[in-house]
């Protein structure tokens, strides 16, 4: 652990899953995902500028790249140097220390390490330190809105506390008021320009979406404020992290920052070879590079790192999907789903696997959960299109009509991709064929049915003919007969001359 000076670097510890600290979060900056398609294994990687197009294939899609969440850096909790009157603090410091070193921290037991920062508080000298970790520990516990609390306390006692306003900014990230986390990042940044590299990292994250949603030129701006983080902090990996995920995004337009990110990576791993981020990010390179080997070793390194980073297994069940090893894929993204149930691309591409393992039923129920996940997600009715017209078979051809139901909806969607919707159109305009087809069949053997009716009609009145002339015909030797028996007696009765 280091330790600094109040005045020096302030970011000492991260708690797991805290976007860019020691774990990434699902919403972290430098988290994207690889879209792919099922059937391609050499599928680029997505441009984290807009979604990928998908691949027209016969087969089912791969899940869409949705955009994925930001989360600013939380401003870790603190050790400062000795002061004064600073036992209590020194003795919950350890507390949390220990407890991290355990493994996994329960609601119950982060209440507990809160408490004993908050009961160290009252020594003035390090109460503004003590709210802020105290605020810090329950905000990873997901207690918000008590953490927001902590953080007031901390700025009550120190209102140039910088670390707290830095978190305040994360916390309203999270509540998507990006216009006060801004505001709050500029404060920190104010309050100890020397000091605040998690604010510069955070005005980076939001410039860096905003690059995202079309303002290219505010990548530039992200560029600055993260070397002015790295300047603070040189072993910032949250700042090494999103500058070279920033020139891995706009490499797609300049080429030769592919290189730049691949170097901020290596150097990234020279300070801390222990990052999962990074490791993710060098995925992405190596799949820039079509190095789809080399890319799935550095996504499953950085599950190895942190079997809780949710974009790595994502990465990796997508390499599954488009590689065709539906099992693999099947593991990462029931991985993920374990840990976020209601993650919409878990849930299609785990559709995807199992439909790939012709698990028909199964994959069905995972795309109509998806469905009621998010009702706009395009990429839901065109799978459950073509898993009903492709896989499951009705003799009254039932499962035709519920496909078409499903491309239409995809047709209607608001995000489609002309070569999906081109497909939908074309299996639409199939499935009408072939109702016309069957039509025309049942029409012909109907006719065919008709006819042979006629014809059997015809044979039984043949049949009921020849019957009649059977029956007439031993009459009629009858009488012959009996004519001739007259004829012999009236010949025996003449007398002989």
């Amino acid at each position: 652990m280091k330790r600094t000076s109040q005045s020096g670097v302030r970011a000492l510890l991260c708690t797991a899953l805290i976007a860019g600290c020691a774990g990434p979060s699902a919403n972290a900056p430098n988290s994207q995902k690889w879209a792919n398609s099922d059937e391609d294994p050499a599928a680029k990687p997505a441009n984290p500028n807009k979604p990928p197009p998908a691949k027209t294939t016969q087969e089912e899609a791969a899940p869409e790249k949705p955009e994925a969440p930001i989360m600013a850096q939380k401003a870790p909790p603190i050790k400062k140097v000795a002061v004064a009157d600073r036992a209590d603090f020194d003795k919950a410091y350890q507390r949390w220390e220990d407890a991290k070193k355990a493994g996994p921290i329960s609601q119950k037991a982060c209440s507990g390490l809160a408490e004993g920062f908050v009961d160290a508080a009252k020594h003035a000298d390090v109460a503004a330190q003590a709210h802020f970790n105290a605020g810090s520990i329950l905000e990873d516990c997901g207690q918000d809105k008590e953490a927001e609390a902590e953080y007031q306390a901390a700025l009550a006692a120190n209102p140039k506390f910088a670390p707290a306003i830095a978190n305040l900014g994360e916390l309203a990230i999270k509540r998507k008021d990006v216009a006060s986390a801004r505001a709050k990042f500029e404060e920190a940044i104010a309050a100890d320009p020397r000091g605040a590299a998690s604010a510069y990292n955070n005005l980076a994250v939001l410039l860096f979406q905003e690059g995202r949603d079309g303002n290219t030129a505010a990548y530039k701006d992200a560029i600055s404020k993260l070397r002015r983080a790295l300047a603070i902090d040189s072993d910032s990996m949250p700042a090494y992290a999103l500058l070279a995920l920033i020139y891995y995004t706009t490499a797609e337009s300049d080429r030769s920052k592919l290189q730049l990110a691949e170097l901020v990576c290596k150097e990234a791993n020279l300070s801390n070879d222990h990052f999962p981020p990074i490791y993710n990010t060098m995925g992405l390179i190596e799949l820039r590079k079509k190095n789809v080997t080399g890319a799935l070793k550095h996504f499953e390194k950085a599950v190895e790192l942190d079997p809780r980073y949710v974009e790595a297994h994502l990465n990796i069940g997508a390499i599954g999907l488009s590689s065709r090893q539906y099992e693999k894929a099947e593991k990462s993204f029931a991985a993920v789903l374990k840990l976020q149930p209601n993650n919409i691309d878990a849930t299609i591409g785990l559709g995807v696997a199992l439909r790939g393992q012709k698990k028909f039923d199964e994959a069905e129920t995972m795309y109509k959960k998806a469905l009621e996940l998010d009702p706009r997600n395009c990429a839901v009715p065109y799978n459950l299109g073509v898993l009903y017209q492709d896989y499951k078979n009705d003799p009254s051809n039932a499962n035709l009509k519920e496909a078409q139901k499903y491309y239409n909806q995809y047709l209607t969607c608001a995000k489609t991709i002309k070569r999906k919707a081109d497909d939908a159109q074309r299996r639409i305009k199939d499935i009408d064929d072939t109702f016309a087809a069957l039509e025309q069949q049942k029409k012909m053997e109907a006719e065919l049915k008709q006819q042979q009716e006629e014809m059997e009609k015809q044979q039984r009145e043949m049949e009921k003919q020849q019957q009649q002339q059977q029956q007439q015909a031993p009459q009629g030797e009858a009488e012959k007969g009996g004519d001739k028996k007259e004829a012999a007696a009236d010949k025996a009765e003449k007398p002989k001359k």
